[in-house]
């Protein structure tokens, strides 16, 4: 729980102030951010912690929604809240689809040792993706009528974009802060990136704070120049009136012709003026003679008027005194004007009284136009009296009729700034009076202001419209910032990861080859021990041999030197186990062992390797036990060679390591396999050694080759033989309680079938052989080897020519005639295997049977020469008898 509040909390802080002060210091008027770190730290934070992260972000969305707000009270408006709550979700849904589309599509939301994964996943969760809040959050703002419909689309690209880069440039920034394992990879993607980033803002708030500096100066000199071009016009309209009212002071009598001739050029130099009046002091007493006056001028037909309760004309009333107007130019449009008494009008008169009493320039409250009621204005007023400024000598008032529309379109015009006027009279403050409104729908206030005119207190409007082009460029130039701090953290993210990957492959290399050194190591030290066994298990028979040849040697009795070389023999065939150990462990090793499947009976296997053993175990006075059963005949398919030489070598280790008990071989049949076991009452194997002992080259330990002999090499094989016949080896034993060796053959082999080829061998007799009648030549290069086959030859009555190597066996070949050519394989000059070729193709000897003799014993050897012409091959040493065999069936098989 503890740990969710931090995560939420975090998230929550993070989401806040990082939208706080992007929107404070990046946002410029009119435009969105053009990152929005917002919405990489959501996305990031769905792919790192999952639903865990949804309260936090949840939080941190809605109070930023709320920034904008001017108080607090505001939030418990419902549209305000609801348009909170709907970006709020909005931008969260989007979070989370792009975190489900990254795992469930592309399959690596933390992979960032893949630029091709991080691109896709930024580009699917970012612009793909954004598209939701942007269009979420501008239908609202459209809805509640926060901007108008035309800016909706500029709205949503913007949205979008910001929406986008932030999620760019702060998902993987997030994602390397948390994914990688080390600090130092974390550092070296974050720490250049948020530099960049921050550099980038800097450098752009400052250029927005010059460029917003600049316009705020702009907008004081518009404003300032606005302010004197209304001061000039006021002015304009009071210096045209002044000197109006100066022509009246004058003059004792000013006809209308002079009147208009006056003020129609002050009407040229002013468009905002609509009229000037004059506007005579009349008391009640001189109103006949004002009337008798004006009979015999154009004015004749105008009498004092003033306006009816239901809007017409009608003669004055009765009062003391009057203000009629008895000039009016142009006078087109303001016939109706000419006698109006303005005193009947109680505004008018207000006005015209403080004119009057204080000697000055009055203007009267905002009145509708008599020339057009549905036009407002003012009355400008400007007494005027004669020599003399005494009741008296007050001659009426000079009027000017002016439009303020009129006056703020001529602003616009003169001052081409685009500026627009309104103008509003609050001189009495708990009723203000609109003047003239402009239209400013699509404009924002720039500045308003109070100006005091003719005793009047006019609160200025002034607006432009909304200019966002200015700031395009900035704009822009901010998108292009954070896209190339995107484009370094993919630069980054790339380097890193390829530090990643070169770092783990060469860590895992680096292991690798631990291991293989260690291996390599491991088994340079088996070899050596093996090696030293080898040179005791060869050593020791030889030594025996030697021995004994050299006790034979030195008996005059027969019978005894006999005894020795017998003793003697049986030491060579241990010598001839060792080496075909050591054989057969090679062919296996190369794969080139080649086993078949025979049918086999436990009853005559079990004999056999029972009367093999026999001498042995009796000689260490053991019980050899054979349990199987009898009642049934048991037959196995498989190698009977390979299989006796599993049971012998394992019974053979038993009888080794066996000082005194029993030996039990065990043989069993489930529905699929046939089971052996052999166990003896011996020393046992302690657990650590049973690791090793399958291994080649291993023992139990170095004791064990010192004390019981064996080159290590003997259960490896067995182990082998075993898996190569379909079935498997296992151990059970107990250091000091003996071991038991259990391996399983399948009954239905999977070995190929034996070729049923009669085996001619068998029926010779070798007692009964001789080769007195036939002609051999014996190729060898040793003279021992010669001397010894010699002897064996000559023991059935056959003397053989010799030759020491292939030339000249060759050269005897085509001196004499033989019946048969044993040839050795290995020798100087000419070996036997080219020799054979020879004799073969150029001596073109076809039907001469060649035997070849070598040490050789491996199966590749005996293709070798059967491939080069050879029709046999018999390995050394020499076995007499199957010499004999051998001769006789070439050489009987040649007679035919």
């Amino acid at each position: 729980m503890k740990h969710f509040f931090i995560l939420t909390f975090s998230l929550a802080c993070a989401y806040f102030f990082t939208g706080y002060f992007s929107n404070s210091l990046l946002a410029i008027d009119g435009y969105a951010v053009a990152a929005w770190p917002p919405s990489g730290i959501a996305l990031a934070s769905f792919l790192i912690w999952g639903r865990k992260s949804l309260l936090g972000l949840v939080l941190g969305a809605f109070l930023t929604n709320l920034i904008h707000l001017e108080n607090a009270s505001a939030l418990f408006q419902l549209s305000v809240f609801m348009h909170a709550a709907g970006v709020t979700f909005a931008a969260t849904f989007q979070a989370w689809i792009g975190s489900q589309l990254v795992t469930k599509v592309i399959k690596a939301p933390l992979d960032l040792s893949s630029l091709k994964h991080c691109i896709q996943s930024l580009v699917v969760a970012g612009p793909l993706c954004c598209v939701i809040a942007a269009g979420v959050g501008t239908s609202l703002l459209l809805f509640n009528g926060v901007i108008p419909s035309y800016a909706g689309w500029d709205t949503f690209v913007a949205w979008w974009i910001g929406d986008s880069i932030g999620v760019l440039v702060f998902t993987p920034l997030m994602l390397a802060a948390f994914n990688y394992s080390q600090v130092n990879y974390r550092l070296q993607v974050i720490l250049p990136s948020l530099l960049i980033y921050v550099l980038i803002s800097i450098s752009f708030y400052g250029a927005a704070s010059v460029k917003k500096e600049k316009n705020i100066q702009k907008e004081e000199v518009k404003i300032l120049a606005t302010q004197d071009a209304i001061n000039n016009k006021i002015n304009e309209i009071t210096a045209h009136l002044a000197l109006l009212a100066t022509f009246f002071s004058s003059s004792d009598d000013v006809s209308f012709t002079e009147f208009k001739q006056f003020t129609s050029k002050q009407l040229s130099y002013s468009q905002d003026i609509l009229a000037f009046e004059w506007v005579p002091y009349l008391p009640n007493k001189r109103v006949t003679q004002y009337v008798e006056a004006n009979k015999g001028s154009e004015l004749a037909n105008y009498y004092l008027k003033e306006k009816a309760a239901d809007g017409g004309w009608q003669p004055v009333t009765a009062r003391d005194f009057y203000y009629p107007v008895k000039y009016a130019y142009p006078f087109k449009g303001n016939e109706d004007v000419i006698g109006f008494d303005l005193a009947s009008n109680k505004v008018r008169r207000s006005a015209l009284i403080k004119a009057k009493v204080l000697n000055e320039l009055v203007l009267s409250e905002p009145i509708n136009l008599v020339q057009n009621e549905s036009e407002r204005g003012v009355l400008f007023f400007h007494p005027v009296f004669g020599n003399n400024i005494t009741e008296d000598d007050f001659k009426g008032f000079a009027v000017a009729v002016v439009s303020l529309e009129r006056l703020s379109e001529s602003l616009l015009i003169e001052q081409n700034n685009n500026v627009a006027v309104s103008f509003t009279d609050t001189t009495s403050e708990d009723n203000a009076q609109p003047i003239f409104t402009a239209n400013h729908q699509q404009m924002f206030p720039l500045k308003d202001y109070k100006l005091l005119v003719g005793k009047r207190v006019w609160q200025v409007e002034l607006y432009q419209p909304q200019q966002r082009e200015s700031w395009f460029i900035y704009w822009l130039a901010q998108i292009v910032g954070m896209l190339f701090v995107w484009l370094l953290i993919t630069f980054l993210i790339s380097v890193t990861s390829t530090n990643i990957r070169i770092r783990e492959q060469v860590a895992k290399q680096t292991k690798s080859l631990r291991l293989e050194k260690q291996k390599a190591d491991e088994a340079n030290q088996i070899k050596s021990q093996f090696l030293a066994n080898m040179s005791h298990e060869v050593r020791t028979p030889i030594n025996g041999i030697k021995g004994l040849h050299y006790l034979a040697l030195q008996q005059s009795d027969w019978q005894q030197a006999r005894s020795y070389i017998e003793q003697a023999d049986g030491a060579l065939g241990v010598l001839l186990r060792v080496l075909n150990d050591v054989l057969d462990f090679s062919k296996m090793e190369a794969g080139k062992l080649d086993l078949i499947q025979e049918p086999i009976t436990v009853s005559s296997l079990t004999e056999e390797v029972a009367n093999l053993l026999q001498f042995d175990i009796e000689a260490k006075s053991l019980e050899f036990n054979i349990d199987y059963d009898t009642s049934s005949n048991l037959v196995i398919d498989t190698d009977p060679i390979r299989l006796k030489q599993v049971l012998l070598n394992l019974i053979n280790n038993a009888i080794k390591f066996t000082a005194k008990g029993s030996i039990t071989l065990k043989v069993w049949q489930s529905k699929k396999m046939t089971y052996f076991s052999v166990n003896d009452t011996g020393i046992g194997i302690s657990a650590e050694a049973q690791k090793q002992l399958f291994k080649p080259f291993s023992q139990a330990d170095s004791s064990t080759s010192r004390q019981y002999g064996g080159t290590g090499l003997g259960l490896s094989i067995c182990k082998k033989l075993v898996e190569l016949m379909g079935g498997a080896i296992d151990l059970t034993s107990h250091e000091g309680h003996g071991s038991t060796f259990t391996f399983s053959l399948p009954i239905y082999s999977p070995l190929p079938k034996a070729e049923q080829i009669k085996q001619q061998y068998d029926d010779i007799d070798v007692s009964t052989l001789s080769f007195e009648n036939y002609t051999l030549l014996l190729v060898e290069d040793n003279p021992l080897n010669q001397h010894v086959a010699s002897a064996i030859l000559k023991t059935k009555g056959c003397i053989a020519d010799i030759a020491n190597d292939g030339f000249e066996a060759i050269e005897k070949l085509t001196e004499n005639t033989y019946d048969l050519v044993l040839m050795d394989i290995q020798m100087p000059k000419m070996d036997g295997l080219e020799a054979t070729r020879v004799i073969r193709n150029e001596l073109g000897l076809v039907d001469l049977p060649i035997i070849g003799l070598s040490a050789n014993a491996h199966d590749d050897d005996v293709k070798k020469a059967v491939a080069c012409g050879m029709d046999n091959y018999i390995t050394k040493p020499i076995e007499a008898n199957t010499l004999f065999k051998t001769l006789w069936h070439h050489l009987s098989y040649k007679n035919k």
